[in-house]
């Protein structure tokens, strides 16, 4: 018994051996001629098929055959069909051919930007932005890409970015670093939000009357850009802003609906919860406005993300 399992191994791996030799010798020109052949049964409406002549098809054809071990097929003066072995070969050389035809179109695609999987970020402000069309204007232009949608801030976004973890983002500007492209998409202004009873009838305020309230302010680990905006708005007041708390959007909101102050946010989101907010133009216009830019690492290997990013530049 053990002398049995002893000899069995070694026969086992020659015959693994054996089989990956074939493999190696079966190429795909082979698997080609074969299936036309096949198909056809005439090896002269097979070579025309092909675009070769008839003996150098004979010869692959002979060439499989040697590798099989066994004719595909029985030819006499009037026909060709194929043997039993023949027949099995056809049925797995036909998957193959179109396995392989399906990899190589699949694989092209890819290189090109015109297939597989594109990973984007995105901070939860783009959200109620118009670059979300972008994304419908994307999916129509390329429908063989999958987009796999991340929301996260813009803080984890970057970091995200430079790990390699997202092929493009669509985010608030973050320090510059040279491992990563950007290019600004969008640019809306500040506005002023309170609750809805504690609104101006005139639709607009002044820097002066929105220091009058107290304000939630921008977390500045979580949010530092637009903590800096808000902060180079309120440089202008005339007298020292009341930043009862911080945090970051959407709580920001949430901490306005629940009446513990007001804030200065992007414009974008004006389009929440219209019943119990309200949103302000400050007039004049003080601070600089607030951008988006479309992001991604230098050294991606995703052609997807360049589409997108011209997506996205032509729509400026």
């Amino acid at each position: 018994m053990l002398s049995s399992r002893i000899d069995d191994g070694p026969m086992q791996n020659m015959h693994k051996i054996n089989t990956l030799s074939d493999i190696i010798q079966l190429d795909g020109s082979l698997l080609i001629a074969f299936c036309a052949v096949a198909e056809e049964l005439n090896f002269g409406r097979a070579a025309q098929r092909l675009c070769i002549s008839q003996p150098p098809l004979s010869r692959r054809i002979h060439r499989l055959e040697e590798l099989v071990g066994t004719p595909l097929f029985e030819r006499t003066t009037r026909s060709v069909r194929l043997t039993p072995a023949g027949a099995l070969m056809y049925e797995h050389a036909r998957r193959i051919t179109t396995d392989m035809g399906r990899m190589l179109a699949s694989v092209k695609e890819v290189a090109l930007g015109e297939g597989g999987t594109l990973s984007i970020g995105i901070t939860p402000t783009a959200t109620f932005s118009p670059l979300v069309e972008s994304l419908h204007s994307f999916r129509h232009h390329h429908p063989k890409i999958a987009l796999d949608l991340r929301e996260m801030d813009s803080v984890q976004l970057w970091q995200e970015l430079q790990h390699g973890r997202l092929d493009v983002a669509l985010m608030r500007p973050v320090d510059a670093d040279e491992s990563i492209e950007m290019a600004v998409v969008h640019t809306e202004p500040m506005c002023f939000v309170t609750r809805f009873e504690n609104s101006r009838p005139a639709g607009s305020v002044t820097l002066e009357q929105v220091i009058e309230h107290p304000l939630i302010g921008y977390d500045e680990n979580a949010s530092p850009y637009l903590a800096r905006i808000v902060q180079a708005t309120l440089k202008s007041a005339p007298k020292s802003a009341n930043i009862v708390q911080v945090s970051r959007i959407p709580s920001i909101l949430t901490l306005v609906e629940a009446g513990v102050g007001a804030a200065i946010v992007p414009r974008s989101l004006e389009r929440l919860n219209p019943h119990v907010l309200r949103f302000h133009a400050i007039d004049p216009p003080v601070g600089p406005p607030a951008q988006f830019v479309v992001a991604r690492p230098i050294k991606g290997k995703n052609a997807s993300a360049l589409a997108f990013m011209a997506e996205l530049l032509a729509k400026r």
